[in-house]
Protein backbone atom coordinates (compact mmCIF):
# COMPACT_ATOMS: atom_id res chain seq x y z
CA UNK A 1 0.00 0.00 0.00
CA UNK A 2 1.41 3.17 -1.20
CA UNK A 3 1.82 6.00 1.21
CA UNK A 4 -0.44 9.20 1.11
CA UNK A 5 3.01 11.18 0.21
CA UNK A 6 3.92 9.32 -3.05
CA UNK A 7 0.18 9.19 -4.33
CA UNK A 8 0.07 13.23 -4.13
CA UNK A 9 3.43 12.93 -6.00
CA UNK A 10 1.95 10.92 -8.99
CA UNK A 11 -1.10 12.89 -8.80
CA UNK A 12 0.96 16.16 -9.11
CA UNK A 13 2.99 14.73 -12.41
CA UNK A 14 -0.05 13.87 -14.09
CA UNK A 15 -1.62 17.06 -13.55
CA UNK A 16 1.48 18.82 -14.87
CA UNK A 17 0.61 16.75 -18.75
CA UNK A 18 -3.39 17.04 -18.29
CA UNK A 19 -5.95 20.04 -18.70
CA UNK A 20 -7.53 19.26 -15.47
CA UNK A 21 -4.91 19.10 -13.25
CA UNK A 22 -6.39 21.75 -11.47
CA UNK A 23 -9.65 20.31 -11.16
CA UNK A 24 -8.62 17.07 -10.06
CA UNK A 25 -6.38 18.43 -7.82
CA UNK A 26 -9.37 20.38 -5.88
CA UNK A 27 -11.05 16.72 -5.92
CA UNK A 28 -8.69 15.03 -4.07
CA UNK A 29 -8.72 14.93 -0.30
CA UNK A 30 -5.65 15.41 1.35
CA UNK A 31 -5.53 13.02 3.91
CA UNK A 32 -5.27 14.81 7.78
CA UNK A 33 -2.68 13.57 10.33
CA UNK A 34 -4.02 12.22 13.45
CA UNK A 35 -2.65 14.17 16.48
CA UNK A 36 -0.38 12.69 19.01
CA UNK A 37 -2.48 12.08 22.27
CA UNK A 38 -0.60 12.96 25.71
CA UNK A 39 1.51 10.47 27.07
CA UNK A 40 -0.33 10.86 30.28
CA UNK A 41 -3.91 10.27 29.15
CA UNK A 42 -2.91 7.31 26.85
CA UNK A 43 -0.60 5.87 29.34
CA UNK A 44 -2.77 5.64 32.73
CA UNK A 45 -1.94 2.89 34.50
CA UNK A 46 -4.02 1.47 37.75
CA UNK A 47 -2.29 1.76 40.91
CA UNK A 48 -0.64 -1.53 41.85
CA UNK A 49 -0.02 -2.51 45.31
CA UNK A 50 3.87 -3.39 46.38
CA UNK A 51 3.66 -6.76 47.66
CA UNK A 52 5.16 -7.04 51.58
CA UNK A 53 8.14 -9.09 52.08
CA UNK A 54 7.63 -11.82 54.53
CA UNK A 55 10.07 -12.34 57.10
CA UNK A 56 12.12 -15.40 57.13
CA UNK A 57 10.88 -18.61 59.01
CA UNK A 58 7.63 -17.08 59.16
CA UNK A 59 5.18 -19.57 58.28
CA UNK A 60 2.16 -18.29 55.44
CA UNK A 61 -1.03 -18.56 57.65
CA UNK A 62 0.73 -16.01 60.32
CA UNK A 63 1.25 -13.58 57.38
CA UNK A 64 -2.41 -12.55 56.70
CA UNK A 65 -3.18 -9.26 57.66
CA UNK A 66 -4.94 -8.80 60.82
CA UNK A 67 -6.54 -5.39 61.25
CA UNK A 68 -4.75 -4.02 64.75
CA UNK A 69 -6.99 -4.37 68.10
CA UNK A 70 -8.15 -1.12 68.85
CA UNK A 71 -6.77 0.32 72.14
CA UNK A 72 -9.13 0.96 74.71
CA UNK A 73 -8.45 4.43 76.69
CA UNK A 74 -8.93 3.83 80.60
CA UNK A 75 -10.66 6.19 82.22
CA UNK A 76 -9.34 8.84 84.05
CA UNK A 77 -8.28 7.91 88.20
CA UNK A 78 -10.19 9.34 90.47
CA UNK A 79 -8.51 9.86 93.91
CA UNK A 80 -10.65 7.98 96.71
CA UNK A 81 -10.71 10.82 99.28
CA UNK A 82 -9.39 9.48 102.92
CA UNK A 83 -11.27 8.37 105.52
CA UNK A 84 -12.25 10.76 107.57
CA UNK A 85 -12.04 10.89 111.38
CA UNK A 86 -15.21 9.83 113.86
CA UNK A 87 -16.20 13.04 115.91
CA UNK A 88 -14.67 13.22 119.18
CA UNK A 89 -17.68 13.90 121.32
CA UNK A 90 -20.14 11.31 122.23
CA UNK A 91 -22.87 10.96 119.95
CA UNK A 92 -25.84 12.62 121.37
CA UNK A 93 -29.35 10.80 121.52
CA UNK A 94 -30.52 7.19 121.62
CA UNK A 95 -28.47 6.33 118.05
CA UNK A 96 -29.35 3.65 116.38
CA UNK A 97 -29.41 0.93 118.31
CA UNK A 98 -32.75 -1.32 118.16
CA UNK A 99 -34.96 -1.73 120.72
CA UNK A 100 -34.51 -5.35 121.11
CA UNK A 101 -30.85 -5.00 121.32
CA UNK A 102 -31.00 -2.15 123.93
CA UNK A 103 -33.27 -4.51 125.83
CA UNK A 104 -31.06 -7.59 125.80
CA UNK A 105 -28.04 -5.40 126.97
CA UNK A 106 -30.08 -3.94 129.75
CA UNK A 107 -30.95 -7.96 130.97
CA UNK A 108 -27.37 -9.06 130.81
CA UNK A 109 -25.86 -5.71 132.65
CA UNK A 110 -28.13 -6.71 135.48
CA UNK A 111 -27.21 -9.87 135.27
CA UNK A 112 -23.48 -9.37 135.28
CA UNK A 113 -23.20 -6.59 137.93
CA UNK A 114 -25.62 -8.31 140.47
CA UNK A 115 -23.67 -8.24 143.81
CA UNK A 116 -20.69 -6.47 142.76
CA UNK A 117 -19.78 -3.31 144.96
CA UNK A 118 -20.23 -0.92 142.27
CA UNK A 119 -21.91 2.36 142.21
CA UNK A 120 -23.39 3.08 138.84
CA UNK A 121 -26.26 4.18 136.93
CA UNK A 122 -27.32 3.03 133.58
CA UNK A 123 -27.20 5.53 130.59
CA UNK A 124 -28.93 6.54 127.36
CA UNK A 125 -27.53 4.00 124.72
CA UNK A 126 -24.97 6.66 122.31
CA UNK A 127 -23.83 5.92 119.16
CA UNK A 128 -25.51 3.51 116.74
CA UNK A 129 -25.09 -0.44 115.93
CA UNK A 130 -21.71 -0.48 113.52
CA UNK A 131 -20.57 2.36 114.75
CA UNK A 132 -19.33 4.20 118.15
CA UNK A 133 -20.96 3.54 120.94
CA UNK A 134 -22.79 1.35 123.09
CA UNK A 135 -26.58 -0.08 123.27
CA UNK A 136 -26.75 -0.24 127.32
CA UNK A 137 -23.56 1.57 128.95
CA UNK A 138 -23.23 2.92 132.35
CA UNK A 139 -21.80 5.81 134.49
CA UNK A 140 -19.79 4.57 136.85
CA UNK A 141 -18.59 6.76 140.11
CA UNK A 142 -17.36 3.94 142.64
CA UNK A 143 -15.91 1.01 142.53
CA UNK A 144 -15.45 -0.83 145.78
CA UNK A 145 -15.82 2.34 147.80
CA UNK A 146 -12.87 4.25 145.26
CA UNK A 147 -13.78 7.26 143.65
CA UNK A 148 -13.83 7.56 139.65
CA UNK A 149 -12.96 10.86 139.21
CA UNK A 150 -14.57 12.34 137.05
CA UNK A 151 -16.68 9.57 136.32
CA UNK A 152 -16.52 6.72 133.62
CA UNK A 153 -18.96 5.88 130.93
CA UNK A 154 -18.30 2.17 130.29
CA UNK A 155 -20.15 -1.26 129.03
CA UNK A 156 -21.16 -3.89 132.14
CA UNK A 157 -18.26 -5.75 131.18
CA UNK A 158 -15.44 -3.00 131.72
CA UNK A 159 -16.76 -2.63 134.61
CA UNK A 160 -16.76 -6.09 135.94
CA UNK A 161 -13.55 -6.25 135.28
CA UNK A 162 -12.64 -3.19 136.88
CA UNK A 163 -14.35 -4.23 139.73
CA UNK A 164 -12.68 -7.25 139.94
CA UNK A 165 -8.98 -5.77 139.50
CA UNK A 166 -9.49 -2.82 142.39
CA UNK A 167 -10.74 -5.44 145.10
CA UNK A 168 -8.43 -8.29 144.39
CA UNK A 169 -5.32 -6.08 143.25
CA UNK A 170 -5.51 -2.58 143.60
CA UNK A 171 -6.17 -2.53 147.35
CA UNK A 172 -4.02 -5.14 148.40
CA UNK A 173 -1.17 -3.76 146.61
CA UNK A 174 -1.54 -0.15 148.47
CA UNK A 175 -2.09 -1.82 151.52
CA UNK A 176 1.00 -4.19 151.15
CA UNK A 177 3.53 -1.31 149.37
CA UNK A 178 2.29 1.92 151.42
CA UNK A 179 0.64 1.04 154.12
CA UNK A 180 -2.73 2.45 152.80
CA UNK A 181 -5.50 2.40 150.79
CA UNK A 182 -6.52 3.66 147.84
CA UNK A 183 -9.52 6.44 147.86
CA UNK A 184 -9.23 7.53 143.98
CA UNK A 185 -8.50 6.77 140.38
CA UNK A 186 -7.84 9.43 138.79
CA UNK A 187 -9.66 8.66 134.90
CA UNK A 188 -7.95 10.36 131.77
CA UNK A 189 -10.77 9.26 129.22
CA UNK A 190 -13.70 6.31 129.52
CA UNK A 191 -15.99 6.47 125.93
CA UNK A 192 -14.81 8.62 123.18
CA UNK A 193 -16.12 7.67 119.56
CA UNK A 194 -12.57 7.87 118.00
CA UNK A 195 -9.46 5.98 116.41
CA UNK A 196 -6.34 4.21 117.83
CA UNK A 197 -4.06 6.55 119.55
CA UNK A 198 -6.11 9.59 118.10
CA UNK A 199 -5.24 8.70 115.06
CA UNK A 200 -6.93 10.37 111.33
CA UNK A 201 -6.85 6.08 109.90
CA UNK A 202 -6.77 2.73 110.83
CA UNK A 203 -8.75 0.45 113.36
CA UNK A 204 -11.27 2.18 116.03
CA UNK A 205 -10.02 2.39 119.58
CA UNK A 206 -11.86 0.18 122.21
CA UNK A 207 -12.64 3.91 124.06
CA UNK A 208 -15.57 4.30 120.84
CA UNK A 209 -17.25 1.18 122.63
CA UNK A 210 -17.13 2.42 125.22
CA UNK A 211 -14.79 -1.06 126.42
CA UNK A 212 -11.66 1.16 127.97
CA UNK A 213 -10.27 2.91 130.29
CA UNK A 214 -7.17 5.44 130.78
CA UNK A 215 -5.96 6.26 134.61
CA UNK A 216 -3.46 8.70 135.15
CA UNK A 217 -2.97 8.39 138.90
CA UNK A 218 -4.06 7.65 142.23
CA UNK A 219 -5.10 8.94 145.06
CA UNK A 220 -4.19 7.48 148.76
CA UNK A 221 -5.78 7.98 152.14
CA UNK A 222 -2.81 8.22 153.79
CA UNK A 223 -0.21 9.66 151.46
CA UNK A 224 0.25 12.00 148.54
CA UNK A 225 -1.07 10.53 145.52
CA UNK A 226 0.81 8.81 142.58
CA UNK A 227 1.14 9.77 139.37
CA UNK A 228 1.16 6.92 136.40
CA UNK A 229 4.13 8.70 134.54
CA UNK A 230 6.48 10.00 137.28
CA UNK A 231 10.10 8.92 136.47
CA UNK A 232 10.68 7.89 139.73
CA UNK A 233 7.90 4.97 139.71
CA UNK A 234 9.92 3.28 136.59
CA UNK A 235 13.21 3.41 137.55
CA UNK A 236 14.12 6.59 136.16
CA UNK A 237 14.65 8.50 138.84
CA UNK A 238 17.18 8.31 141.99
CA UNK A 239 14.33 6.15 144.11
CA UNK A 240 13.37 4.07 141.48
CA UNK A 241 16.97 3.76 140.38
CA UNK A 242 18.24 1.86 143.35
CA UNK A 243 15.08 0.33 144.17
CA UNK A 244 13.06 2.35 146.88
CA UNK A 245 10.49 3.64 145.04
CA UNK A 246 6.91 2.16 146.60
CA UNK A 247 4.94 4.22 144.37
CA UNK A 248 6.99 2.53 141.63
CA UNK A 249 6.44 -1.49 143.40
CA UNK A 250 2.51 -0.28 143.55
CA UNK A 251 2.27 0.57 139.69
CA UNK A 252 4.26 -2.67 139.00
CA UNK A 253 2.19 -4.94 141.02
CA UNK A 254 -1.41 -3.27 140.00
CA UNK A 255 -0.15 -3.19 136.42
CA UNK A 256 1.35 -7.04 136.10
CA UNK A 257 -2.11 -7.71 138.18
CA UNK A 258 -4.24 -6.20 135.47
CA UNK A 259 -3.28 -8.80 132.86
CA UNK A 260 -5.64 -11.60 134.19
CA UNK A 261 -8.83 -9.70 134.38
CA UNK A 262 -8.09 -7.18 130.88
CA UNK A 263 -6.98 -8.25 127.22
CA UNK A 264 -4.89 -5.13 127.32
CA UNK A 265 -3.34 -3.48 128.94
CA UNK A 266 -0.75 -0.62 128.20
CA UNK A 267 1.75 2.04 130.23
CA UNK A 268 4.85 3.81 130.20
CA UNK A 269 7.11 1.90 128.09
CA UNK A 270 4.79 0.51 125.68
CA UNK A 271 4.59 3.30 123.02
CA UNK A 272 5.14 6.51 122.65
CA UNK A 273 1.13 6.95 123.17
CA UNK A 274 1.18 5.76 126.76
CA UNK A 275 3.91 7.41 128.63
CA UNK A 276 1.52 8.61 131.19
CA UNK A 277 -1.53 6.39 131.95
CA UNK A 278 -2.50 2.71 131.74
CA UNK A 279 -4.93 2.08 129.04
CA UNK A 280 -6.75 -1.25 130.03
CA UNK A 281 -9.90 -2.80 127.92
CA UNK A 282 -11.65 -6.10 127.23
CA UNK A 283 -11.38 -6.53 123.52
CA UNK A 284 -12.12 -9.75 122.88
CA UNK A 285 -9.42 -11.39 120.70
CA UNK A 286 -9.22 -15.17 118.93
CA UNK A 287 -7.85 -17.68 121.57
CA UNK A 288 -8.02 -15.44 124.58
CA UNK A 289 -5.05 -13.59 123.16
CA UNK A 290 -4.03 -10.49 125.66
CA UNK A 291 -1.52 -7.77 124.99
CA UNK A 292 0.16 -7.13 128.89
CA UNK A 293 3.14 -4.17 128.26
Amino acid sequence: MMRPVKVLLLIAAACLAAADCVQAAETIPIPRLRPVAPVAAATKVAAVPVPRLRPRGTDVASTAVVPPTPRVRPPPKVDEPAPEAPPQGAPKGAGGWPADVVAAGRAACKALLAGLDLTYKPVDPIGEQGGCGAPAPIEITAVAGVRLAPPATETCAMAAALTAWVTQDVQPAARARLGTEVTEIRTATSYACRRRNNGSSGKMSEHSKANALDMSGFTFAKRTGVTVGGKDNWGEGLLGAIGLSGSGSFLEDIRKAACAHFTTVLGPGSDPYHGDHFHVDVLQRKGDYRICQ
